[in-house]
């Protein structure tokens, strides 16, 4: 079996880590797989991939939404002889339909919906793309049911097509990751908060900026991730948030930094899954999450704290609770996050559209 991923980049996001974490355990399973990467900009994970022995394709130019990207994923697909393409994020679902249509070959296509909500959904010529572009993939794969519900809400043709596999991770590089000595001088009897996401409007890391003056002196906030919005981020807690708010920017020791973390914050507006819900709670750590569709359905089963999207007071009063309680994360109950489950229901979806 030869399966062909396409995604926009190889940057530090949550899509990103878990394409990474697939093609790895896919590997492992004896899934020959390549990459498309749509972007010119090689990142983090490029490294870990090459020692696994996958091809990596990178376009000619650094804009995911260069309409060159077309003509080479066509050119890709027409010489590659793959049993499924299967692609990731907008610019990768819209291009690859395109141009499989073009290339005019029968490649089975599958897509993963990683989001419960896109700015697209509010824009109406957006939906008539849509439309169209969801009719060319023969398979979607919703990665909660929050996802499946509200993709379908918003294109009643995709239920048919949706299926629900949840994402998963390698338990062992959190489960026994070792505790990291602390970047910072520490503050008597430190709590530290940690919250791992991109710097992007959605994941709202304002509110929990906000939510540091409302905690007691010895809670410390550490943000790991970068992004598009990193500036703009640490120039509000210059201006609303504690001074000892601490910025890791963009890491690859997630696992040892929640190992050394106290409680695990995800504050986003809107999210899929939220897979560094399971990462936190595999090292331990009691969880306190938004609570929107997608995230919600994670974080009840990792017997978190839900608090109201935006509301820093609520953030607060729920982070101070968790200190009160013993996580009741049981690695056993949580196998169905394990990235072998994943990849198992993966290939026999693949399985299941090659016959």
């Amino acid at each position: 079996m030869k399966i062909l991923h396409i995604i926009p980049t190889l940057r530090m996001g949550g899509a990103e880590k878990m394409l990474i974490d697939t093609l790895e355990e896919m590997a492992r399973q004896g899934v020959e797989c390549e990459l498309i990467v749509l972007t010119n900009e090689k990142h983090y994970f490029e490294e870990k991939l090459l020692e696994l022995g996958i091809i990596i394709y990178y376009a000619s130019s650094k804009s995911i939404y260069d309409f060159k990207n077309i003509v080479f994923i066509k050119k890709i697909i027409k010489h590659g002889r793959y049993d499924c393409i299967h692609t990731h994020l907008f610019s990768a679902q819209l291009f690859t339909a395109i141009a499989n249509r073009i290339a005019k070959r029968k490649v089975p296509l599958i897509t993963t919906e990683h989001s419960t909500n896109n700015r697209r959904r509010e824009n109406k010529i957006f939906y008539y793309l849509d439309s169209w572009m969801y009719k060319q993939y023969n398979q979607i794969i919703a990665i909660t049911e929050g996802t499946r519900s509200e993709l379908v809400n918003y294109l009643e043709d995709t239920k048919t097509k949706t299926v629900v596999i949840y994402n998963g991770i390698q338990f062992s590089h959190y489960e026994h990751a070792e505790v990291k000595e602390k970047a910072w001088e520490t503050i008597e009897n430190e709590i530290v908060v940690v919250m791992v996401a991109s710097m992007r409007t959605e994941k709202d890391h304002k509110t929990l900026i906000r939510a540091s003056h409302l905690l007691p002196k010895n809670y410390r906030i550490v943000f790991v991730g970068d992004g598009e919005c990193e500036e703009e981020i640490k120039s509000y807690a210059g201006k609303y948030g504690r001074e000892t708010i601490v910025f890791l920017g963009a890491r690859l020791d997630v696992p040892a930094i929640l190992k050394s973390s106290d409680i695990f914050v995800l504050s986003s507006k809107w999210e899929g899954f939220g897979l560094v819900v399971v990462e936190a709670a595999v090292t331990g750590l009691p969880v306190v999450a938004s609570n929107v569709s997608g995230l919600k359905e994670i974080v009840q089963n990792v017997s978190g704290l839900l608090f109201e999207p935006g509301n820093e007071y609520d953030l607060a009063e729920k982070i101070q609770k968790t200190t009160h309680l013993i996580p009741q994360n049981d690695i056993k109950y949580l196998e169905k996050y394990h990235i072998k489950n994943m990849v198992f229901n993966y290939i026999k979806l693949y399985t299941s559209l090659i016959q």
